[in-house]
């Protein structure tokens, strides 16, 4: 059986690109956040919390109060890892060497997710955290080694 090669062109990439932004943005506008102040500024403060109730013996942790440290974490890593995989894919060049192509797309994901961090400062029902600013940046640098992997990674399913 023969393979059969799709390519996806560049300005497809870019437009798809284009899309998955709006979403974000558009997700970022109409999801509500925490609104008991404007400003989280310490880095790592939920998983410490989460640390400490772990590590508590007095008393039980609720899988409920382990979600809702964990599941925003988790949404916004995933959030941007579309994001720098097309954007990886958009800068990548067969001129370009590939850890500048990683440089690249990881400090535009860092510029992206900071510009709407202080967009989030001026909404007032949306909080500016420094946290959504890490776990985005590593989400776009997720997508960014997904864009690599695809040209090695081969899936056949029979």
């Amino acid at each position: 059986m023969s393979q059969k090669l799709i390519t996806i062109r560049r300005p497809v990439t870019i437009f798809l690109l284009l899309l998955v932004t709006i979403g974000i943005v558009l997700i970022t506008l109409w999801t509500a956040g925490k609104s008991y102040s404007k400003v989280d500024p310490r880095p790592f403060e939920d998983l410490r919390h989460l640390a400490r109730l772990l590590g508590s013996q007095r008393r039980q942790v609720s899988m409920h109060t382990v979600a809702v440290i964990v599941v925003p974490i988790v949404a916004n890593v995933l959030l941007f890892v579309p994001w720098g995989f097309l954007l990886f894919i958009a800068l990548y060049t067969i001129e370009r060497p590939t850890l500048q192509t990683y440089v690249l797309t990881v400090l535009l994901g860092l510029t992206f997710t900071c510009a709407i961090e202080a967009w989030q400062y001026f909404l007032p029902s949306r909080v500016a955290d420094v946290n959504d600013v890490i776990w985005n940046t590593l989400g776009t640098f997720g997508g960014a080694v997904l864009g690599h992997l695809r040209a090695r990674v081969r899936f056949e399913f029979a």
